[in-house]
């Protein structure tokens, strides 16, 4: 059997390598546009700030990796075709102009995603920079090195992430929010903590401030927006990314409006032999119940590895997610999974929240911090929707348990008698979580 897995970062890597170790005769070619594979996207504004200084610790495997473990990596060589009647693909070598045929029996699309632009007046003379592969990120490098002032587009986790590092960099800052808030896709409450923990850093924040144009001014980039003109060195746009699906438009394969590809629980695509994962496949909401675009890393390696366990005949079902997210702001964590209070509103679910500010740990322990809570329940049942969480300490392993209780749909009271582990260093004899449900109990008056 040969699988064509078209895409060679998280998820056609992660795919590729599962299912050699699952049938080590299967034949497998991976068709990657780029010249890098295998690495952190995630990673990259760390990179720029420095807390990242060695570029190969992005990169998980090589090339030279996988053709020890018997699969074929064709790097520089874009598939600009499906034909899924014939089974077969078009590739073209980007280095050589040489266009060729190779056929499948199953075909794996893990084409991550293409970063969006405002393309507004000015953007082509300006020269504006993206961070969404690793050549970006080495673009925009030597900018960091050299320059004074930068304007980020978008206020979203790569912005909000880029800003924090290259304010640590000693560079004047400017972050262009066409919205009321950054991080959207929190409570506006909460995100207005991220707000305020950036400006404290030193970032010029400017929210509900639509970009215009650019103009150039010898080296430097003009800004201008409905409020105001300012210069800067250079510029990153950051308004998030749309599925690269553009080439699969005449398949037949349906998808979101976005271009997203509409999967299964097991990774299926609407046509025979064809799945998709990572970035470019829209995933099933288990709370919404609808299928929404989420393009995170966890999802991509948990579907590659689907995408292998199916073609290899283990029948793996992936039930879709919850929503969880995590960002560092400053000394901040910020974190969420399932639904915020502002989206079920959205969404007319009839849906309530408790507020809690706590310590982290014990309070006569040295080092307690404040840890705020938002958790999210349905109302009639009492049943667990929904939570944010902002804090020094504390955050990331509060926020898995939520996303655990979310997923397995507990009720406050049911969460409210899990025994949690206790001692001063760690938590108080009453976690923060479990007042919270408490409080939820009270609400609904049990």
């Amino acid at each position: 059997m040969k699988t064509i897995i078209i895409g060679g970062v998280a998820a056609g890597m992660t795919s590729a390598a599962k299912l050699k170790r699952l049938d080590p005769k299967h034949i497998i070619h991976v068709y990657e546009k780029g010249t890098d594979l295998s690495y952190s996207g995630c990673g990259m504004p760390y990179f720029l700030g420095d807390i990242v200084t060695d570029e190969s610790k992005l990169i998980a495997r090589y090339q030279s990796d996988f053709k020890k473990q018997g699969i074929d990596v064709f790097l520089s060589h874009e598939v600009t075709k499906v034909n899924p009647k014939s089974k077969q693909v078009t590739v073209l070598n980007l280095k050589t102009g040489v266009t060729f045929v190779d056929s499948y029996d199953y075909l794996v699309i893990g084409t991550g995603t293409t970063a969006n632009k405002t393309n507004v007046l000015g953007s082509k003379q300006a020269h504006i920079y993206v961070l969404n592969q690793l050549p970006d990120m080495r673009h925009i490098k030597p900018e960091v090195v050299s320059g004074r002032q930068v304007a980020i587009i978008g206020g979203g986790y790569i912005g909000v992430e880029v800003a924090e590092n290259l304010i640590h960099q000693g560079l004047v800052v400017h972050i262009i929010q066409r919205g009321n808030q950054l991080l959207s896709v929190y409570d506006y409450d909460v995100a207005k903590k991220a707000r305020v923990e950036l400006e404290n850093m030193g970032v010029l924040v400017h929210l509900e401030e639509k970009l215009q144009a650019y103009e150039t001014s010898g080296d430097q980039i003009v800004v201008i927006t409905d409020k105001q003109t300012f210069t800067v060195d250079f510029v990153i746009e950051s308004i998030g990314v749309r599925p690269n699906t553009m080439f699969l438009q005449d398949t037949g394969l349906k998808m979101l409006k976005n271009g997203a590809i509409l999967i299964n629980s097991f990774c299926e695509t609407s046509l025979p032999s064809i799945y998709a994962a990572g970035d470019c496949a829209a995933y099933y909401h288990q709370i919404t119940k609808d299928y929404v675009y989420v393009p995170l890393g966890t999802h991509a390696n948990k579907t590659g590895r689907i995408v292998a366990e199916n073609i290899a005949g283990l029948k793996t079902a992936f039930p879709g997610i919850v929503g969880s997210n995590i960002i560092k702001v400053g000394h901040l964590a910020f974190a969420k999974t399932g639904l915020g209070i502002d989206q079920a509103l959205q969404l007319n679910l009839d849906y309530a929240y408790v507020d809690v500010t706590a310590k982290h740990q014990t309070s006569y322990y040295p080092g307690a911090t404040d840890l705020f809570m938002r958790i999210v329940y349905e109302k009639k049942t009492g049943v667990l929707k929904g939570a944010q969480l902002v804090g020094e300490k504390g955050v990331s392993d509060r926020i898995n348990i939520m996303a655990l209780a979310i997923t397995k749909s507990l009720t406050a009271s049911e969460f409210s008698q899990l025994d949690f582990a206790y001692a001063p260093p760690f938590s108080p004899v009453w976690d923060p979580l479990l007042v919270a449900a408490n409080q939820i109990k009270a609400s609904i008056g049990e």
